[in-house]
């Protein structure tokens, strides 16, 4: 059965499965009990339980037999071109998508501490020097002064004027009794290993269009020459057709159709040049470049060697896991199943503790002396009563959002699998493609030697050795089309896998803060 019909995973993301949060969450109904022993308990999580969507892969992939070896981690090398390994090197320094990349991550990394922050107490350290001008008439000013300024008595003042300085320590601190900074905070872990993924995709994605494009180039820089070599056979033919028009030894057909196929040749030649441009312009700008020198990208005729070699068969299908798109899917499923729990968590009372300590005095040499000291320390609970159907909309929104996440999960590890196969098949037609094409090659080259011993011991002519280097050429441009083919499938077989068939990219390569 193929691959891509074993694998479903529709049960695992209905919310049915997660009926309701821990009980434990709700038992702790009595107030004074909460006050003495939150601070000491771990707090709930209000998140549904954990649970890997995925199902049980296939031991391996469909299109591959029997594997001993998984390939190096530097997945790149292994075309065993120095030439393309210096490249990629490059493109992986100054692609500019890569930056945007590294950028993001930094971003998520400090979205990831600010979230965490919310599970510790604040800590500020304030001075401050108040100076009051106010009539005493006023608020307890004016209530004193009806008790005090009695006939007789002494004169109470019309104003107030005083100076405080003050130095304090204040602190705050939210009981995460509910577990809802904790679930914001793995929330934002998720999310930060998510945008990881997503920068593993980037490099995956620019390393491979670098090795395409390069590719590219080689085919078309073979195909040029290949023309070129086309253009001045039928130039020789030509030559001797019109020598053999004008001395009346062929028809005036002959001529016109030899010239006319010389034209059509040299017409190709701009087409060629254009696409070999367009080409270094899109390899200039993997390089963050306007434009790369022509003598930089010459490529060797033997890039396409090891698009000729096996893959190893027997690839397992646990790799995709390792595809960095499917693990960030994963881990923004997982992030939206914390938000449940911290959208479920603002239901139930919150606890929060503040203080301070400091000192204070009118006179600023007296604030450092021992007696000027003061403290304070509150608790509070803030229960939500009356919100208008809001806090349930938001416990239903984050689990909607969660069934969104998880259907994009499992389209993308549908996806995915098809990739693999996809590619696979594609790999195995295209080499049984290129081995034909290869023995019309021989086959013609042997035909291009008959002629040529053929014409030397004067039993066949020219022209018919002409013809077989034109049979061959033609033979060789269409090798060359199945190589390129052939290693941009390979190079789908790679991406497809998420790099190569191994656990991870190596560190020194891989994007990661």
């Amino acid at each position: 059965m193929p691959v891509h019909r074993t694998v479903f995973l529709a049960a695992a993301y209905r919310t049915s499965m997660y009926a309701a949060a821990k009980a434990a969450c709700v038992r702790h109904t009595w107030l004074a009990v909460v006050l003495i022993t939150a601070a000491g308990f771990a707090g709930c999580s209000m998140a549904p339980p954990l649970e890997d969507p995925i199902s049980p892969l296939p031991a391996e992939f469909e299109a591959a037999a029997v594997a001993e070896k998984r390939a190096q981690h530097l997945w790149w090398h292994g075309f065993g071109d120095p030439h393309l390994n210096q490249l990629v090197d490059s493109v992986i320094v100054r692609n500019l998508d890569l930056r945007v990349a590294v950028a993001r991550v930094e971003e998520l990394q400090n979205r990831f501490r600010i979230a965490r922050a919310g599970q510790y107490p604040s800590v500020d350290l304030a001075g401050r020097r108040e100076q009051v001008n106010t009539p005493s008439n006023t608020g307890i000013g004016g209530q004193l002064r009806e008790r005090i300024n009695v006939p007789g008595g002494p004169e109470f003042p019309e104003r107030f004027e005083y100076t405080t300085y003050s130095a304090s320590l204040g602190f705050a601190y939210e009981l995460d009794f509910w577990g809802r900074a904790r679930g914001l905070k793995r929330a934002a872990l998720q999310e930060l290993l998510a945008t990881q993924s997503d920068a593993r995709t980037v490099l995956l994605g620019v390393i491979g269009e670098t090795i395409a494009v390069y590719f590219e180039i080689a085919a078309h820089q073979r195909m040029r020459a290949l023309v070129q070599e086309r253009i001045d056979v039928l130039a020789q033919r030509a030559a001797i057709v019109s020598d053999r028009y004008t001395r009346g030894l062929a028809p005036s057909s002959e001529y016109y159709a030899a010239e006319q196929e010389l034209e059509v040749a040299r017409a190709e030649l701009p087409g060629l040049e254009s696409q070999l441009e367009s080409a270094r312009g899109r390899l200039a700008l993997l390089l963050g470049q306007y434009q790369v020198s022509t003598d930089t990208i010459l490529v060797p005729e033997q890039a396409f060697s090891y698009a000729l070699e096996e893959i190893p068969a027997g690839l397992p299908s646990d790799l995709l896991k390792d595809r960095p798109d499917v693990v960030a899917v994963f881990q923004r499923l997982e992030a939206a199943r914390e938000r449940i729990g911290v959208a479920r968590a603002a239901r139930f009372p919150s606890f929060a503790l503040t203080g301070a300590a400091g000192t204070q005095s009118s006179i600023l040499s007296e604030i450092v002396q021992a007696g000027q000291n003061f403290w304070l320390l509150g608790a509070g609970l803030t229960a939500p009563i009356f919100k208008a159907g809001t806090i349930r909309a938001n416990v239903r929104a984050a689990w909607a959002q969660y069934s969104q996440a998880a259907a994009q999960y499992e389209k993308t590890v549908l996806v995915a699998l098809r990739d693999v196969e996809g590619a696979l098949v594609d790999y195995g037609n295209l080499g049984r493609q290129h081995n034909s094409l290869d023995a019309a090659r021989t086959l013609a080259l042997e035909n291009v030697r008959s002629q040529e011993s053929r014409y030397l011991h004067g039993v066949g002519s020219y022209l018919a050795v002409l013809g077989a280097q034109l049979n061959l050429l033609q033979t060789e441009r269409a090798l060359v089309a199945s190589r390129r083919a052939l290693a941009e499938a390979r190079l789908a077989v790679h991406r497809s896998l998420g790099g190569a068939w191994i656990i991870e990219l190596a560190s020194s390569h891989a994007v990661s803060p």
